[in-house]
């Protein structure tokens, strides 16, 4: 009984923060959709319906769930016929008297994006081309919020039928300490805006001890610590091993090549997300990457011994000193098996990979999230609340790290995947510029 009652605060506040979220984006929806169906005197009954709505689903469907559970899934299908029913409406506020098949595209085509497949971006092409032909001809008066609504809906439920298991996310963890997550790296920006100087801010911030590039200092203290099953760091080439224990003594040069149609997507993102908060900020072609990359190791001690406590990577261009890459590295062990994580400081969040190594022919070297059974390996999208993680795994995402030397030189291959397909790929020269001591 003394368990119930200590549970039922956080199960009380959980529910009513959930229905005022919910009220919001419901309001904000249903104004829309009454806006475009009866004119602006119906938006605040749109409102008062679109927030009652979601914020009595989402309060109910989270009081009644566990802790690390997903909410069902004829209560997402309906949300997600809301929101379409909204963006259709936000569509027609912007375009009216659009045709109703390219309306019908715009929302499917948009609906299949967010499945992060190509078969549901495809699915959801045709599921929008279809109902918006149907529209035309059989029903033309149609207004366009029903219509995004009936898109969504349909493509929801294919995909729920043709597509099964096949999810962008899952909730691994909720409001969960983050000592007992050690896949994910727990750090976040507290401002909109990361940075190449993140970690002198959070030494500033934690009161902790800061160096830039101490001679010969790497991402890794050792590999000994990757050590696992799949991975001996004795049979590594010497200059890898060299590399990535003594990182500030090497110079990079990056070529970025991205898969035809990814590049307008891409930039659109470095334009509107990855620029104005100072990471993710990729080379976007050859022009860029010739403005060349300065590569800097942050170290970070928070006791007063001067035991190195945090390791970050910085990349910038160095003609602007504008931030391409901020990344926290860690490595762990669990069950003899090592794992290598880099956390991504976002604004209020963070997005961490972590990576399973494992040794290639003639000493080369590997960290991959692709074809492993082990549970670690992946991406994550992490929230911290008052010091408690919210963890989201994106299954469809994956990263092969191939690091080799050829001709007494040392390149890196670095493949990013999208459902299996290969979008972009980074390819790195790494060139020594002075000896560790």
């Amino acid at each position: 009984m003394e368990e119930n009652n200590r549970q039922t605060p956080t199960r009380i506040s959980r529910a009513v923060s959930a229905f005022f979220a919910g009220f919001l984006l419901g309001g904000i929806s249903g104004a829309l959709i009454g806006a475009t169906i009866r004119g602006g005197s119906a938006a605040w009954l749109g409102a008062l319906a679109g927030g009652l709505f979601l914020g009595l689903g989402e309060s109910l469907t989270d009081w009644y769930r566990e802790s690390g559970q997903m909410k069902p899934l004829l209560y997402r299908i309906q949300v997600s016929g809301l929101i379409g029913a909204s963006f259709a409406a936000f569509l027609d506020l912007l375009f009216p008297n659009l045709n109703l098949i390219l309306l019908g595209l715009i929302i499917g085509a948009v609906s299949g994006l967010f499945g992060f497949q190509i078969n549901k971006l495809l699915l959801g092409i045709l599921t929008g081309l279809v109902v918006g032909f149907l529209a035309l001809y059989i029903y033309p008066t149609i207004e366009p919020a029903l219509l995004g609504a009936l898109i969504v809906l349909a493509y929801r439920i294919l995909s729920a039928l043709f597509l099964p298991g096949q999810t962008q996310m899952q909730l691994m963890a909720e409001r969960v300490p983050s000592e007992e997550i050690r896949y994910v790296v727990p750090f976040e920006a507290n401002s909109k805006y990361v940075g190449a100087d993140y970690f002198k801010d959070l030494a500033r911030t934690k009161e902790g001890k800061f160096k830039r590039n101490s001679p010969g200092i790497g991402i890794v203290e050792s590999m000994d610590k990757m050590r696992g099953p799949g991975f001996d760091p004795r049979a590594v080439q010497p200059l890898i091993r060299e590399f990535y224990e003594h990182t500030s003594c090497f110079k990079l040069n990056i070529r970025p090549v991205w898969k035809k149609g990814i590049k307008p997507l891409f930039w659109l993102f470095k334009r509107v997300i990855a620029q104005p908060i100072g990471q993710a900020n990729l080379p976007f072609n050859m022009q860029e990457s010739q403005r060349g990359v300065v590569s800097y190791i942050d170290s970070i001690a928070f006791s007063c011994d001067d035991i190195i406590d945090l390791r970050g990577w910085v990349r910038a261009f160095e003609t602007s000193g504008e931030a391409i890459y901020v990344g926290v590295y860690t490595t762990f062990q669990h069950q003899g098996v090592g794992y290598v994580s880099v956390g991504f400081p976002l604004p209020d969040s963070n997005f961490t990979v972590t990576l399973l190594p494992s040794n290639l022919k003639d000493g080369n070297f590997r960290l991959s999230t692709r074809d492993t059974s082990l549970p670690f390996p992946g991406h994550y999208l992490t929230a911290s609340e008052n010091g408690k993680l919210t963890v989201l795994k994106l299954p469809n995402f994956h990263e092969e790290i191939e690091v080799y030397v050829q001709d007494g030189s040392m390149f890196t291959d670095h493949r990013f995947y999208l459902a299996g397909m290969n979008f972009l790929t980074l390819f790195y020269t790494m060139e020594r510029m002075i000896a560790p001591d």
